[in-house]
């Protein structure tokens, strides 16, 4: 996966003792953000089921339509 470096201005907000506890970030760069960790989680799903058993699509559509999914 080709991941572009996200580009902002960002302000970052610190507590009493100095330690970050915020920022705050253009809501474009927020939506990329959220893009990105999306792809990720799919890619990971992808990952983890490749070497589960297939089924064969009209296979599916009668299971789908017994238990009244379709």
């Amino acid at each position: 996966m080709v991941m572009k470096k996200l580009r902002t201005k960002e302000q970052i907000f610190y507590n009493k003792r100095g330690k970050p506890k915020s920022v705050l970030i253009d809501y474009k760069v927020y939506k990329e953000m959220l893009e990105i960790i999306e792809d990720s989680k799919c890619v990971m799903i992808i990952k983890e089921r490749k070497d589960e058993p297939t089924i064969e699509f009209e296979k599916l559509k009668d299971e789908l339509k017994k238990d009244r999914l379709l």
